[in-house]
């Protein structure tokens, strides 16, 4: 038996940056595993770059719909200032022009109100402390939704055990990873499931670099009918970690 945390994580705006992304900011429409593990690393107090060595190995699920988006241009400043000299005399006026100054206006794409049901089972002692903190509604850093200025809320639900069920097909609640499954197509089509296609990071190392994994979600969080031998039932409902 597993016990795994189980929260709701929502906020105003919400933004995941895709790797991929050229000029343009896409986002991911759900939190991949590792901004999962930033935030929990927040509430937490963990220090930049602390969560992927110390929360390892972490099991974690997400379920949610994908959120309405929307275009918005941000001015990004791509070099700084000119640096002052070495010498300042006392009789120097200051500068008003302290050299070229260029700026790019770039489009983000962000996250309207979203909002997500996270599941996480961590290595002790992080998953007692993750628990007591939910509680409390208590955090160390303030978590956000992939930027800092998007605050997000976490509400916690309760802890719940969690049994591995035998390889058969199940409908499957969560965000689905492609590995090792087969997709039920008959029950895409009779549901008339809208069915997207992620690659999202999955780990990252102290040295920040990552590798991604293939994942399958349904657009209004329908559960989706695959066959697994990596399904999980906690409470009434089918998860697969991430």
């Amino acid at each position: 038996m597993m016990k795994l945390i189980n929260f709701r994580l929502h906020g105003r705006f919400g933004h995941f940056l895709r790797a991929d992304a050229g000029a343009s900011a896409l986002s991911y429409p759900v939190p991949p595993r590792t901004v999962i593990m930033g935030i929990i690393g927040a509430v937490l107090g963990l220090a930049k770059d602390q969560p992927q060595e110390f929360l390892e190995p972490m099991h974690v699920a997400v379920a949610g719909s994908i959120p309405v988006t929307h275009w918005h241009k941000a001015k990004l400043r791509k070099d700084p200032p000119e640096s002052l000299p070495w010498m300042v005399k006392s009789t120097q006026k200051q500068d008003r022009n302290t050299g070229p100054e260029k700026a790019t206006l770039i489009t983000q794409e962000w996250l309207l109100n979203p909002s997500y049901e996270i599941w996480a089972a961590l290595p002790e002692p992080y998953q007692g402390k993750l628990e007591a903190r939910l509680r409390e509604h208590r955090w160390h850093f303030q978590p956000s939704l992939g930027l800092s200025e998007m605050m997000t809320d976490l509400e916690y639900t309760g802890t719940i055990e969690t049994e591995k069920l035998p390889e058969g097909t199940y409908s499957v609640e969560t965000v689905i990873r492609q590995e090792n499954i087969q997709l039920d197509i008959e029950n895409v089509y009779q549901g008339k499931l809208a069915i997207n296609l992620l690659r999202m990071p999955r780990t990252v190392t102290p040295e920040r670099v990552f590798s991604h994994a293939r994942y399958l979600l349904e657009k209004g969080g329908r559960p989706v009918a695959v066959r697994t031998g990596e399904a999980y039932l906690a409470g009434k409902k089918v998860l697969m970690f991430l």
